[in-house]
């Protein structure tokens, strides 16, 4: 199983341009990780599709809660995602978690 951002949860909402995500590693209780680094980006559409809004910088720590700044704050609609990569060992490649669809509300 992929990682999955936990908060905002699925039709859930922020609020003001910044906002902790929460996602994990659906694996993190099982072992190592065979994520090499990873990000947060909120879009205009699924799957890491449609209009990039936000991003975070790339982490190579374990998968946690970040900070994601520069939200629309606008009442519409977005989808927040973890876009990953995964060790060469792990068969390497870049992956995107699934999405939350969330309101990011000011």
């Amino acid at each position: 199983m992929p990682p999955i951002v936990l908060d905002p949860i699925n039709n859930g909402t922020t609020h003001t341009k910044s906002y902790n995500f929460v996602p994990t590693n659906a694996h993190g209780t099982h072992g190592p990780t065979s994520v090499l680094q990873w990000k947060v980006t909120v879009t205009t559409g699924p799957s890491n599709g449609g209009t990039l809004k936000t991003e975070t910088n790339w982490f190579t720590t374990p998968i946690g809660t970040c900070l994601v700044s520069s939200l629309p704050a606008d009442n519409n609609y977005y989808w927040g995602q973890i876009v990953y990569q995964k060790k060469p060992e792990a068969g390497g490649g870049t992956w995107v978690s699934g999405s939350n669809k969330f309101q990011s509300l000011p």
